[in-house]
């Protein structure tokens, strides 16, 4: 349905956001980010002396990183196999649920704000299981094994969570939800959407194989198990029993799909600054693993080079992507705008600023001031990148 600006009504609205909820849930997820970094620029800058990082946690991985998974889980997978947008109440709980998330962390109401959280997590398990199996499904790519596994990941931390929270069990199993629910959950979603279908398509222009299964997708299927269990065991692992084993699992884990499933070995054959990017950042997400396996008296410094290298920054890629590639502004995902040179440059600096705090102890409370300034800034010039998709997508919604 086309309609003219005078004559949109509130219906019109609602279902175009239904059928394109990135349009929505992107800026929204950015916008909580800001919620998750500018207290800590205000920390740093003695403006506010609260240091909180349980909520900074929550607010990065809850908030921003869920708001731009879900952004990207309700445009896919609908189009994927041809079914239903999400209804109006999904795509409200989507939205309401992640702000919620943050609020009720910011206000230390921890029990609350889980039991949101994985209310929102339920509704994607029944968002996704009601249409995987559709008439106009095709093939699901072998790395598909991933996104049911991440989804137990995040409900099962979610479970663990709580009820470590309420003390029925240990304040270990704290520690272990959290992980599974702040770490476990994305690492799922990215392997397995990213290494199997966007990764390939966005640096190379390569769309997953058809046709019918053969032995080697068999083999490659159990291989994406293997490595669900060994991420999902890792956990468990990091908290009682080697925090450097457990990073260097997630390292393994991460790369052989990086490299393996995604081949990303290859080098980007698309043009544009967006695909190298992307790129990039991918290869970042088992590089900060393996950083902090190798130097695990610091390993806070390896584990962000893959929060915000790995995570935050392909993130903001690959939505740009979605959001220039549907609202038909091919020009940008395939040139080299300024807006996304200077997201590379501030993401780029965030990462080594963050990285120094972790090295140069004296000097932390600065590195974190520019650490968090640089990251908000790249959020400004991601804004700036995909403005025209989010406010007039020239091709019909």
């Amino acid at each position: 349905m086309i309609v003219t600006e005078g004559t949109a009504t509130k219906s019109d609205w609602v279902d175009e956001l239904c059928r394109n909820p990135y349009r929505l849930l992107f800026p929204i997820g950015v916008a909580l980010s800001w919620a998750g970094v500018s207290h800590w620029l205000l920390h740093a800058t003695g403006l506010f002396l609260d240091y909180r990082p349980r909520f900074h946690a929550m607010a990065q991985t809850q908030g921003f990183m869920t708001c731009m998974a879900l952004g990207f889980l309700f445009t896919m997978i609908p189009r994927r196999t041809s079914t239903a947008p999400p209804q109006p109440w999904q795509l409200l709980l989507a939205t309401v649920g992640p702000v919620a998330v943050v609020l009720a962390a910011w206000n230390s109401q921890w029990i609350l704000a889980q039991a949101v959280w994985m209310l929102v997590a339920l509704m994607v398990v029944e968002f996704i299981v009601r249409r995987f199996g559709g008439p106009g499904e095709s093939r699901a790519p072998n790395g598909f094994v991933w996104i049911p596994a991440s989804l137990l990941l995040g409900v099962a931390g979610s479970v663990l969570t709580l009820l470590s929270e309420v003390a029925v069990l240990p304040l270990s199993w704290l520690l272990v939800g959290q992980r599974m629910v702040q770490q476990g959950f994305f690492i799922g979603l990215i392997l397995g959407v990213g290494g199997s279908l966007a990764l390939p398509l966005m640096t190379r222009g390569e769309r997953p194989a058809s046709g019918p299964l053969t032995g080697g997708d068999r083999l490659a299927r159990a291989a994406h198990l293997l490595g669900a269990v060994s991420l999902a065991a890792s956990f468990w692992l990091e908290v009682n029993y080697s925090l450097q084993l457990a990073m260097a699992i997630r390292a393994v884990v991460t790369f052989g799909v990086v490299a393996g499933a995604a081949q990303l070995w290859r080098r980007p054959s698309r043009p544009g600054a967006n695909a190298r990017i992307v790129w990039c950042a991918a290869w970042l997400l088992p590089i900060g693993y393996l950083v902090a396996a190798l130097m695990p008296l610091t390993f806070r410094a390896g584990l962000h080079i893959t929060l915000i290298g790995g995570f935050a920054t392909l993130s903001l890629a690959i939505a740009a992507q979605v959001l220039l590639g549907h609202g038909d502004y091919p020009e940008l995902v395939r040139g080299w705008p300024a807006s996304a040179l200077v997201l590379c440059a501030c993401m780029s600096g965030a990462l080594v600023a963050r990285v120094l705090m972790e090295m140069d102890r004296v000097r932390s409370f600065g590195w974190l001031g520019l650490a968090a300034g640089l990251f908000l800034l790249g959020t400004i010039a991601w804004a700036r990148y995909v403005s025209p998709g989010v406010f007039h997508p020239r091709r019909p919604q």
